[in-house]
């Protein structure tokens, strides 16, 4: 069999596809099973994936393995269908995948490669358990799977599953680790995360078997999280800044205003767009202009505090709300004054900053107008507050630009 279409996947073709195309369609041929025995009796394929859940899965292994004899023979599937799939290693199969596979399983189904499906962590094999790691309810799994939407709530899941066997737990930061810690699991990244014990007594059997199976499942589950976070990223954001878009603007705007309501502190919407954008556009490229509203976003994002909003509304607008991350408010305290030296921070920073694309106009030349209106004195929703902002960002480019102007309640 030569290195084109060496790859045999066996299910439901079009459920395959996206598998297929990972493995590279040029290598990778889909069929059903009847099909699939078909066409091995026909020739030798380097790798042979049968696709989970799948009616029948043993007797379809079993017959499989007849007719592929001693070459590799692996599933992929789902979390729920990984119980399954173990219990065929040793018996059908040679290797299974939690789906999607990662860059490195795929190479190994490319290759034709197995390892040992089911390793014994360091923490079960000291507490003399079998290297069966253990299985896993199926509501437990897809509780797992259903939390896999970001790390966050992944690492929470964890805990409470160890939480429920007696095995107290929490993750720190790599750098947060004492000396004579051993952390229990890890997810590695820029900053690796790690799971350590909340106590001193060692894990019990039923914990140490359970470590042994979500260490075999953290892979996965930490690639689906990432990829759903990557996802809802991108759904949220502009993709020119990096601020976030119009549409989820006005969503979390009108959440803060909903709590505002209730927790008695001030919102305080900024407007703005950059004086003269078009002349620059213009005179400059599209290049200079874009790199203008990734700087401007930047300083804004700078500026202003960790949990204020920032947006791109359209072209060169954006908008930004500023609003008390603790509650309630003292009656001593004033936030709408807060939040003007906070816009006019940032109008001063643009003045000062140097665009490197605008050549002789880099530095002191570039402006914003902008507009500010506060909760509820200029309105109710976000809806309110722009078009309230809006009349704001108008004033100020009537009376020469480079300003803010200050609508509603106690302004303008």
């Amino acid at each position: 069999m030569t290195d084109e279409n060496d790859i045999l996947l066996v299910g439901e073709p079009g459920s395959l596809e996206q598998l297929r195309t990972q493995l590279g369609r040029q290598r990778a041929t889909a069929a059903a099973p009847y099909d699939a025995m078909l066409a091995m009796k026909q020739g030798q394929y380097r790798s042979v994936v049968v696709s989970a859940p799948q009616a029948e899965l043993p007797g379809l292994c079993r017959a499989l393995r007849r007719l592929h004899g001693d070459e590799p023979l692996m599933a992929v599937g789902p979390v729920p269908s990984e119980p399954e799939m173990r219990s065929l290693c040793g018996i059908g199969l040679d290797d299974y995948f939690i789906s999607p596979p990662t860059r490195a399983e795929l190479d190994r189904i490319r290759s034709g490669r197995t390892s040992v499906t089911v390793p014994t962590p360091p923490v079960a094999a000291q507490a003399g358990l079998p290297s069966e790691a253990p299985v896993l309810s199926v509501a437990q799994l897809s509780g797992l799977m259903a939390s896999s939407t970001s790390i966050s709530t992944l690492e929470h899941a964890i805990v409470e599953l160890l939480a429920a066997v007696g095995l107290p737990s929490r993750w720190i930061v790599a750098d947060g680790l004492a000396p004579a810690q051993a952390p229990l699991m890890t997810i590695p990244g820029e900053v690796a995360h790690l799971l350590v014990a909340a106590g001193n007594d060692p894990p019990s059997p039923a914990a140490a078997q359970l470590l042994a199976q979500l260490n075999q499942l953290l892979g996965s589950l930490v690639s689906n999280a990432r990829r759903i976070e990557s996802l809802h990223k991108l759904a949220i954001t502009d993709h020119l800044t990096g601020a976030y878009n119009r549409r989820y603007f006005y969503h979390l705007t009108d959440q803060i205003l909903a709590r505002a309501s209730q927790g008695n502190f001030r919102v305080t919407l900024l407007l703005y767009d950059i004086d003269n954008f078009k002349h620059y556009n213009e005179t400059y490229g599209h290049a200079a202009g874009d790199e203008i509203l990734r700087e401007t976003a930047a300083l804004m994002k700078k500026t202003s505090r960790d949990h204020d909003i920032v947006a791109r509304i359209g072209g060169d607008e954006f908008a930004v709300l500023f609003w008390d991350a603790d509650q309630p408010r003292s009656p001593e305290s004033k936030p709408l004054e807060s939040f003007v030296v906070l816009a006019e921070r940032f109008r001063a920073a643009v003045c000062d900053h140097s665009f490197p694309y605008l050549g002789p106009e880099a530095r002191g030349v570039l402006s914003i107008s902008a507009g500010l209106a506060n909760y509820p004195g200029g309105g109710q929703t976000c809806r309110d507050l722009l078009r309230t902002a809006d009349e704001g960002l108008r004033s100020a480019k009537r009376h020469g630009k480079d300003r803010v102007y200050l609508i509603g309640e106690d302004g303008a």
